[in-house]
């Protein structure tokens, strides 16, 4: 067997390798941490994709008529930009992730700073509550 032959296998091994262990060592998934999980929510919130929005969030007991009514009033909303900051660890299963979100409702923008609380649930990082990030942008000010 020549060298390149040796290589050309070597790489073949290594290259199966990564696809059997579903690339983990590259890409953990977006609730492997909370900086990951806010991202991944808020990009979802951007791409108007509630299921996904959903799906990040700790599982409540809204009844399918306010499932749908949020759904709604998510779609209302446009999301322009956002960031994600930095992340406070309140201990090892809950943490507070400050985003700033800029938010349309209506032709009215508002740019707001928040904190939105997460936990880890069964090793993966949740939302605490799917309409967080939106009641501090156009919730009661007082």
């Amino acid at each position: 067997m020549s060298l390149k032959s040796t290589v050309r296998t070597t790489i073949a091994v290594l290259l199966c390798l990564l696809l059997i262990s579903g690339c983990s060592l590259l890409d953990r998934g977006v609730q492997s941490s909370p900086q990951r999980l806010a991202e991944a929510y808020l990009e979802a919130f951007k791409n108007s994709d509630y299921d996904t929005m959903l799906s990040l969030c700790l599982p409540g007991d809204e009844t399918p008529e306010e499932l749908e009514f949020t759904r709604k009033f998510v779609q209302m909303i446009e999301l322009t930009a956002y960031s994600v900051g930095p992340v406070e660890r309140l201990s090892d299963e809950e943490a507070q992730v400050e985003v700033t979100l800029t938010l349309v409702l209506m032709d009215y923008e508002r740019t707001e700073t928040d904190r939105i609380r997460v936990v880890k649930a069964d090793g993966k990082w949740y939302i605490t509550d799917y309409l967080q990030p939106l009641t501090g942008a156009f919730g009661s000010h007082e």
